[in-house]
């Protein structure tokens, strides 16, 4: 089958040695900042396709504004895009712009309404006082595995999603098989784990849509099946629309508290001062999101030539906008590799995007991560990284980083 033809980089331009997928960008990200702000907007070659990429805040900011020239709907058996299909080839929000990503946002709005955020808020909290006396006897805990996965998996899928027990296995085992969509070329077959879990998945979601139809489903799937238009939603979408506030919620939420925890431990003195000044838990997530955004960058497509910061990038070129290199642009942030809850513009960065794509779900990080942090703040006022702690990231996916191990003792 032909290579779609893709359009090339200015007269002039040289094409940089650099991958913003590749293993060395994502387990160190910052030693290549520097010379990302100096070049960008820059041009490289991402499996054989001319690309461009943006890295300061400017530049990302005005990309992600403007879906008129920047747009976020995927070409057409492009390389290198098997390798973040989260959602089986479906059109998603993620890669959507108006009117369909407006119809599709719509959809999913009811799922926030003020009385259902206060319940998740509720059950959050009782949660987090349970597993934080859990670990408390122990003096030493594993965060992730310990608090801050356990709380995400009950706050999304639990509280959120309202999944049974028994069930959520469906959604979580879908998720463990993403990293092998990371070695995949363009023309290779989906996994056959990953299809056999999004098939169980697409099962559940049609057995769902048809209590919904009879009055009997109340969880999340029952709340977006009955505020379509038209009254159902197909299968496949429900899936889609499921792993899209399944993938922003757990994730971040847990990565959210995994980072805020980190820098809990690794500033003496913050502790004390939250405890003292409860809103400054929310001044911590900010910058701790800033420093270790979830998602490392996002994907346009120029839909027209597009001046940026004094360059041209081409109609049909794919875009690589940096979020977390954005976040640490010193024109932006001084000193940005420094945690500071006192940072005066500290609720300017972007981890949650930007723009008509900003993540729906970040009400309920900025609610769950908070609360967690005052709670231990409270209870744990001495919580430090011991010398033969552990702090390991996850870069099992092309675009994500977020913490895997957090020893934490008390």
């Amino acid at each position: 089958m032909a290579q779609p033809i893709f359009a090339e980089p200015p007269a002039g331009a040289v094409p940089m040695d650099f991958d913003p997928f590749g293993m060395d960008f994502r387990s160190d990200p910052s030693r290549f900042h520097a010379m990302l702000f100096a070049a960008s907007p820059g041009f490289i070659t991402m499996e054989g396709v001319p690309s461009a990429f943006v890295a300061s805040y400017a530049q990302v900011t005005r990309v992600l504004r403007d879906f008129k020239a920047f747009s976020s709907l995927k070409p057409k058996r492009m390389p290198g895009m098997q390798r973040v299909d989260f959602f089986n080839g479906l059109p998603v929000m993620n890669y959507s712009d108006p009117p369909d990503h407006t119809r599709r946002r719509k959809v999913v709005n009811p799922a926030f309404t003020p009385v259902r955020v206060a319940r998740i808020e509720q059950e959050a909290s009782t949660h987090a006082d349970q597993l934080i006396e859990g670990v408390l006897a122990r003096g030493i805990f594993e965060a992730m595995d310990e608090l801050a996965k356990p709380l995400s998996i009950n706050a999304l899928l639990g509280s959120f999603m309202e999944i049974p027990v028994e069930q959520r296995h469906i959604f979580l085992n879908y998720i463990k098989t993403l990293p092998l969509l990371d070695r995949l070329q363009i023309d290779d077959p989906k996994p056959a784990a990953y299809l056999a879990a999004w098939e169980e998945g697409r099962r559940f979601c049609r057995e769902q849509q048809e209590l919904a139809r009879r009055g009997k489903c109340s969880n999340l799937i029952g709340v977006i099946a009955n505020s379509a238009e038209d009254g159902a939603i197909d299968d496949d979408e429900m899936m889609a629309m499921m792993i899209v506030l399944l993938i922003g919620g757990f994730s971040t939420v847990a990565g959210a508290i995994g980072v805020a925890l980190m820098n809990l431990a690794r500033t003496p003195g913050v502790a004390a001062r939250i405890v003292a000044e409860p809103e400054l838990a929310d001044r911590h997530l900010e910058e701790s999101l800033r420093l270790d955004p979830p998602v490392s960058l996002v994907m346009r497509f120029a839909a027209a030539d597009t001046e940026v910061g004094g360059t041209t990038i081409p109609q049909g070129m794919p875009v690589y906008a940096l979020i977390a290199t954005a976040c640490h642009d010193p024109a932006v942030f001084p000193d940005p590799y420094r945690f500071d809850v006192d940072r005066p513009n500290v609720k300017d960065h972007i981890a949650f995007g930007f723009g008509m794509h900003t993540c729906i779900g970040n009400a309920i990080t900025r609610m769950i991560v908070p609360m967690v942090l005052r709670k231990v703040a409270a209870r744990m006022p001495s919580l430090h990284i011991p010398d033969d702690g552990a702090i390991a990231w996850d870069t099992g996916t092309p675009r994500a980083r977020h913490l895997k191990a957090l020893t934490l003792a008390l």
